[in-house]
């Protein structure tokens, strides 16, 4: 499934919606991923959306009319959704309502703290197999909620995080992506100030806080699933930085930042890097230059495939 967060603008009213979708994927070297591409472009130039192997699965009306920031998918039945002012956490099987009015109950409510005041970041990771939810705060904390921690048929209001940390003081130094691992207690983040950081949340220390890691925002991170030590950090000016956590310099040691390779292709923002599940040198990234790019840190240069740029 290919989980999309949207804020959908409809004729009448605004309205945010978790647009669930259907997407069969096809064989390597099948004419019909040369149809997929070619239809993506189409619906581009044309502003119909519509792809042959994408079907409509289900869609949900969010809780928050005006802001769905990010969705992610914990088990294959249940997503993860980001607003302004709560974390939600939806059973699919119990999010079909009987009329556009009615509006489904997300299963969990995760809360920063008990005030208002506190406002939900852009950052969002799960660990699905330990139910953990991490969350970069617009006040420069990393939270973390165990989903375990919460009651069935409690009367709690919203769970609250088991473990948060001040990762940036300045207000301005915005938590803009942050993963985590199923083996590993340690949560990546990068920030708008290019920096990236490393927080171990089982003793609640900053394992790693490199200062201008990036000349630019650092807009993506991951963690390599096969390689334990292995980080993607890519950032607003284009460039991928590949690094081994073990050897990342600590500002607070004066030394520059030293990536153990530095990937330069794309002409805009690179907005997200992901590591390959199946081969631990391959990685993808996306960026606003409306290409995607499969790269191999082995041979440190790109296997370009031009019919998916």
């Amino acid at each position: 499934m290919l989980y999309s967060a949207t804020n959908m603008a409809l004729t009448m009213t605004n309205e945010a919606y978790l647009s669930i979708l259907e997407c069969q994927l096809y064989p390597e070297g099948s004419p019909l991923n040369y149809g997929l591409v070619n239809s993506i472009q189409s619906a581009k130039r044309t502003s119909v959306k519509h792809c042959d192997n994408i079907n409509f699965y289900q869609r949900i009306l969010h809780h928050e009319i005006d802001s769905l920031q990010q969705a992610r998918l914990l088990t294959s039945q249940k997503v993860v959704t980001s607003g302004k002012q709560f974390i939600y956490v939806w059973d699919l099987k119990n999010t079909l309502v009987r009329s556009e009015n009615e509006r489904p109950a997300a299963q969990i409510k995760l809360a920063l703290d008990d005030s208002s005041s506190s406002i939900i970041g852009p950052a969002l990771c799960v660990a699905k197999n330990k139910q953990i939810v991490v969350n970069g705060a617009e006040n420069g904390y990393l939270a973390l909620w165990n989903l375990a921690d919460y009651q069935t048929g409690s009367n709690q209001r919203a769970l609250m995080p088991r473990n948060k940390n001040k990762i940036t003081e300045d207000p301005t130094n915005k938590i803009l992506s942050c993963d985590c691992k199923e083996d590993s207690t340690n949560i990546s983040c990068t920030s708008s100030r290019g920096n990236v950081i490393i927080w171990d949340y089982r003793t609640n220390k900053i394992a790693q806080n490199v200062e201008k890691a990036h000349k630019a925002a650092a807009m993506s991170c991951h963690m390599n699933p096969h390689k334990e030590h292995y980080l993607l950090t890519s950032s607003a000016d284009g460039i991928i930085e590949w690094w081994d956590t073990r050897k990342m310099k600590n500002v607070f040691k004066n030394s520059e930042p030293s990536p153990l390779s530095t990937f330069k292709q794309h002409q805009s923002s690179v907005n997200k890097v992901s590591w390959s599940p199946h081969n631990n040198e391959l990685f993808a990234s996306c960026s606003d230059d409306c290409s995607v790019i499969i790269w191999n840190t082995e041979v440190n240069r790109d296997l370009f495939l031009p019919f998916i740029q």
